[in-house]
């Protein structure tokens, strides 16, 4: 009676402030409730702080009938007790009776405190909608914010479906470490060459040059660690056009490029990882070729059926996707800024990033307007079925079936034990299934990549996971090279940095999630009692067009969280923000006991949240009004008089090989450049300066575009804020002659051009046909 209780007294408190949540709302902008976190009353809180230990006779009555009315218990002795659903404030909950002591504050209070941090981030970076999901000792607490669309106005919920992006990763690896578990059927090692199973790329330089100096192994490809070039220019696209229907265009560039210098040594992959989504697309095609079935077949019988996880899908049909319980994608306009981010120059025509920052204050709450978009290629279906890069971003999900997949690897992982005196993880007879084992085996593979204590080791990404150690230490932080931020993923890993250095908003911008620190008011240090203890946590952010997606899991605590989110607002990652936010109040919460400070801190923490978005967004628009003035200096359209004789120059089909070309072709707006001769049409635009060195001989020009037109298209990330990577030089060898081709630098090489005889390989020379 004691826990029923405990229980009962804890979840009427809940109830009670999110009701009150709820009176106080005062307006709803695609969906979401504007509240101050002070909703959730401290006195409630200490209130039901003393009533958790009180016998249930004492409990006062209106708590304990709020309990009944909220859920339905089986039997309070079972260890895993059903719940019904419910919704509060649209903060859905389905909870099982805890097998673990109470931390100081609840999971549902947690979530109640931070939820108007968590709007109020998805309102500033243009997000539609987003379900977020909790898993902690069993139990499972949803919050959904916004609409599935525009033009529907009803919440999403635990079973809205998602493009979950490159958080398909961590799934594909569970697959291959089923096919490993099975080696007298499959035959296959994590060290099994690449090669053996995909001969046709053997000659590949990105395959025999390595860090390890030995050709490039499966479980090399797990742990992004290749030496390939970064070709996501070649496939990414406006609109959610994937022009990759088969994995042919990747074979044959592993063929055609050099391997890339920068990751042929071990110190390469110190805190680092060679971000190659062409790694899982290999690794799809190693489960055809090894199975003799599709790929997404054996993942559904192998992992998605026997979890449950009926709601998530990939290669879609278009009928498919009008299902109503899937989320509608979403990117965001920025036209009504861009006038006067322009104009944010100092006496010497630089952009000034002071009168950003005043500009961004001028147009606060009004700069991304959301606007619904095509959804990506990458979970659809074509002649051939799925797309490789399906393989890496493109399966479609729900919070729920989420959990139930983190569920089972924080499962395995607290279960596995080592043999004395052996590093070897065995099998222990409660991993019955082909999943479970396969489960361990890459927890054993995970091991073997972070040495003997994977607590120890810091940022290293194995497995389909980022890894790193928490909290990590000033000196673990500072240390060089430098580690990523532990949970930043995405744009945001990129500019959690960079916004702290610029101190926009002064000195004191206070963002330590995950870190040892101490209490701002004495010298107690917070999180363990040591600050010694460490914990292997594990992450993944997902970015595609029209989706962004974040998981965080700390197994050794029971603990996930997850945020899906039908919008790529581009300014920042609201839903790596808000996974963040989560996953550190939970860990203040459980590291804690005291519920005073763990409120504090909790509310410290969202404040800190709320002022980081706003200096990433900054220095986002920052790069953004750079991005801007480059191309309007150094480039210019070719005006009515050229589009005739100087565009029809340039028509025609470009190869670097023969599964990968672009052609150019004239139209109204002046030369136009396409991937793949389809989607969207690239206007060129040739350069300001005459250069007389060439005479004659070379044209530059580039189809970068303005990113006012290709944000609204969902193309707007980071790694398009760079003039050079899409600069193209024509080339011939008389003045007089046709061009021949042109260089384009996608891959980022800062290998020497050639400068005539196209002997470059990002050379693309033209065709006759």
């Amino acid at each position: 009676m004691r826990l029923f209780s405990r229980i009962s007294g804890v979840i009427g408190a809940v109830f009670g402030e999110c009701m009150a949540a709820t009176n106080l709302a005062v307006s709803r902008v695609f969906g979401f409730r504007h509240e101050s976190a002070e909703v959730v009353r401290e006195e409630a809180i200490g209130k039901r702080d003393t009533n958790r230990y009180q016998p249930a006779s004492e409990v006062p009555k209106h708590h304990r009938q709020d309990t009944i009315s909220i859920r339905t218990l089986d039997s309070p002795y079972s260890p895993k007790v059903s719940a019904t659903s419910t919704l509060i404030d649209d903060t859905s909950y389905l909870t099982t009776l805890s097998k673990q002591p109470s931390p100081s504050l609840s999971v549902e209070e947690i979530m109640t405190l931070a939820k108007p941090t968590i709007e109020k981030l998805l309102q500033d970076s243009g997000s539609v909608g987003a379900s977020l999901g909790v898993l902690r000792h069993d139990e499972r607490h949803f919050l959904n914010v916004g609409a599935r669309s525009l033009d529907v106005t009803a919440c999403p919920d635990h079973d809205t479906v998602y493009l979950i992006s490159s958080m398909t990763k961590p799934i594909i690896a569970a697959a291959v470490g089923i096919l490993m578990d099975d080696f007298p059927k499959y035959h296959l090692k994590f060290d099994t060459p690449v090669s053996t199973v995909l001969p046709e790329i053997q000659n590949s330089p990105g395959i025999q040059t390595t860090y390890t100096n030995q050709e490039l192994c499966i479980g090399d490809l797990l742990d992004l660690r290749s030496s390939f070039q970064w070709m996501t220019n070649l496939w990414e696209s406006p609109d959610g056009d994937l022009p990759w229907k088969t994995i042919d265009p990747i074979m044959s560039l592993l063929l055609h490029l050099p391997a890339n210098n920068k990751y042929t040594s071990h110190e390469a992959f110190v805190h680092n990882r060679n971000y190659s989504n062409e790694c899982f697309a290999l690794l799809v095609a190693i489960i055809e070729r090894k199975t003799g079935s599709p790929w997404t077949e054996f993942l559904r019988q192998k992992v998605l059926e026997p979890l449950g996880m009926h709601n998530t899908l990939v290669g879609l049909t278009e009928a498919e996707r009008n299902n109503p319980t899937f989320a509608k994608p979403h990117s965001v306009q920025v036209t009504g800024i861009m006038p006067d981010l322009v104009k944010c120059t100092d006496a010497q025509g630089q952009v000034s990033r002071t009168k950003i920052a005043e500009c961004f204050d001028r147009h606060y709450g009004t700069i991304p307007q959301p606007v619904e978009i095509l959804p990506s290629q990458a979970s659809s279906t074509s002649y051939a079925g799925p797309s490789p890069l399906a393989g890496a971003a493109g399966i479609m999900s729900t919070t729920s079936d989420l959990l139930m997949f983190y569920s089972k690897l924080i499962e395995v992982y607290n279960q596995r034990q080592p043999e004395q005196d052996s590093k070897v993880f065995p099998f222990p007879e409660h991993l019955s299934t082909p999943l479970e084992r396969g489960i361990n085996r890459l927890f054993a593979h995970m091991e073997s990549r972070l040495g003997p204590d994977p607590t120890a080791s810091t940022c290293t990404y194995s497995g389909g996971w980022n890894t790193v150690s928490v909290p990590m230490s000033p000196e673990e932080r500072n240390a060089c090279p430098r580690p990523r931020w532990p949970g930043a993923d995405g744009d945001n890993a990129r500019r959690l940095e960079s916004a702290i250095k610029s101190k926009i908003h002064g000195n004191d911008l206070d963002y330590s999630f995950f870190l040892t620190k101490s209490n701002r008011h004495s010298s107690d240090t917070i999180n363990d009692p040591s600050q010694k203890q460490k914990h292997l946590a594990l992450y993944h952010g997902g970015n595609m067009v029209g989706a962004t997606s974040f998981c965080w899991l700390l197994p050794d605590h029971e603990t996930a969280v997850v945020v899906l989110c039908n919008t790529r607002g581009f300014l920042f990652d609201a839903a790596n923000l808000s996974g963040m936010l989560l996953a550190e109040c939970l860990y203040l919460a459980e590291s804690d006991q005291d519920t005073g400070s763990v409120m504090e801190r909790v509310k410290q923490a969202c404040r800190d949240t709320e002022r980081m978005a706003k200096a990433i967004q900054i220095d986002y628009l920052h790069d953004l009004t750079k991005y801007e003035h480059a191309l309007t200096s150094r480039f210019r359209k070719l005006g009515p008089a050229s589009n005739g004789t100087a565009a029809e120059e340039l028509e025609g089909r470009y190869e670097l090989n023969k599964d990968v070309f672009i052609t150019i072709t004239t139209e109204d707006r002046g030369p136009i450049l396409r991937l793949y001769g389809t989607g969207y049409g690239y206007l060129l635009r040739h350069s300001h300066g005459k250069n007389t060195v060439t005479d004659g001989l070379e044209k530059t020009m580039t189809f970068a575009q303005p990113m006012a037109e290709l944000i609204a298209r969902g193309v707007g990330g980071t790694n398009r804020l760079r003039i050079e990577d899409f600069v193209v030089v024509f080339k011939r060898a008389s003045t007089d002659g046709a061009w021949e081709g042109f260089e384009w630098n996608f891959a980022r090489d800062k290998a020497q051009r050639e400068r005539r005889g196209g002997t470059s390989p990002y050379f693309w020379r033209r065709s006759n046909e």
